[in-house]
């Protein structure tokens, strides 16, 4: 089977869920035997050099990386607000990346054109073929921008993402129409694109995680900690929820605990939260190290949409979880078994308290999380199911 994968960046490092979730797809296809080979845009936002690219994908059959600027400019998104697109997808659209698509296509005879998330889409209505084409959602874009709509108190911002999700909503539901198949990280997205009386294929496929043997350590049961993209606004919220309303609630109550804040792309503004409680460690060159003595991960999430990839590799590492229900969203996990779920400030920081207090309590969540983890997300697991769903698809 020959396959080419279109991506909006190249899949490293391996400090955030997009770039985990598509590394593993290609890594898990190519390891199955599949001719796995890889166009995608090198974003300025996620670059990374050619001889980087070639020792960390060199699993792939061939990797084309295509640079591109897709930097938010102010004066661009102003004059947007006059057109009928979404500014979202044109930071990602380049006619030259077409051609380049479009030639590559026509001297490989490709069983499959695989487009990786939805800031590529466009890309099928630009190019010709009669090859099958699947597009893979990562999240219901316009979910996120909805809901952080519905969470921002300041009225011209509220204004404004209202703006841009209505735009993106259109074309998002537009878009899915042109594939011949749709697979979804989430059961709940999947339900979503059935919504839209889509008449392709479609099935939820989740995220394939590499399975790490943990490292030996002693772990701290009062140390808490959070790691994740703080360039994207989900988790700002969610940091800033955190700090402000549940932290002084388990500082209360607990004087021994200590939270540890890390991930890419941190504002500067951050240090001002830094105390000898609230570590701001900022972005780690080793998260394994990083982690590997933490006790408890909190998901303190009010939005966002698809699957936590973080929350995931921490039920695979014997953490205790302590998520929101949005947090939640995408998992088969259940309150009190695999996690400790809640909504407000009071029970989410009782939650933590009951872990740092109670160890059996935390070694339970910690246990049935790993056993869960690794029955649903194991990479080799994952990659069958899509070898058997391209089959399904190319042979239809």
């Amino acid at each position: 089977m020959k396959v080419l994968i279109i991506g909006s960046r190249i899949p490293w490092p391996l400090n955030d869920g997009g770039a985990i979730a598509t590394y593993s797809l290609l890594k898990g296809l190519s390891e199955l035997g599949i001719e796995v080979h890889y166009m995608s845009l090198n974003t300025k936002k996620h670059f990374v050099d050619e001889a980087t690219i070639a020792k960390e994908l060199s699993f792939l059959k061939a990797i084309k990386p295509f640079t591109i600027d897709t930097s938010i400019s102010p004066i661009k998104a102003l004059l947007n607000v006059f057109q009928t697109r979404s500014y979202n997808i044109d930071r990602f659209t380049s006619l030259e990346f077409r051609d380049t698509i479009q030639a590559y296509i026509i001297e490989n005879n490709f069983d499959l054109l695989h487009f990786e998330g939805l800031f590529v889409s466009q890309y099928k209505d630009l190019i010709k073929t009669n090859t099958p084409t699947l597009l893979r959602q990562h999240n219901i874009e316009f979910h996120i921008w909805k809901t952080l709509a519905n969470t921002t108190q300041f009225i011209p911002k509220k204004i404004y993402l209202n703006f841009l999700a209505k735009r993106l909503e259109k074309f998002e539901k537009r878009i899915i129409q042109k594939f011949d198949a749709v697979v979804s990280i989430t059961e709940e997205d999947n339900h979503f694109i059935s919504a839209q009386n889509f008449k392709g294929f479609q099935c939820a496929i989740p995220a394939g995680i590499e399975i790490r043997k943990n490292k030996d350590c002693n772990i701290d049961y009062h140390s808490i900690y959070h790691i994740g993209s703080m360039e994207w606004m989900p988790n700002q919220e969610a940091m800033a929820w955190f700090h402000n309303d549940i932290w002084p609630k388990v500082t209360s109550k607990n004087k021994l605990v200590k939270f540890y804040m890390a991930g890419k792309n941190m504002a500067e503004s951050y240090n001002a939260w830094n105390t000898n409680q609230f570590i701001v460690a900022g972005e780690v060159k080793d998260q394994e190290a990083f982690k590997s003595n933490k006790s408890i991960l909190v998901v303190p999430l009010k939005s966002g949409s698809g699957i936590r990839i973080k929350t995931i590799e921490a039920m695979l590492a014997k953490k205790a979880i302590v998520t929101s229900s949005q947090g939640a969203l995408g998992l088969p996990i259940k309150d009190n078994e695999h996690c400790l779920i809640a909504d407000n400030s009071e029970q989410f920081a009782q939650a933590i308290i009951s872990l740092t207090e109670d160890l059996d309590l935390r070694n339970k969540i910690a246990e049935n999380g790993y056993h869960l983890a690794l029955q649903n997300f194991s990479n080799q697991a994952v990659s069958k199911r899509w070898e058997e769903f391209y089959l399904k698809l190319i042979h239809n």
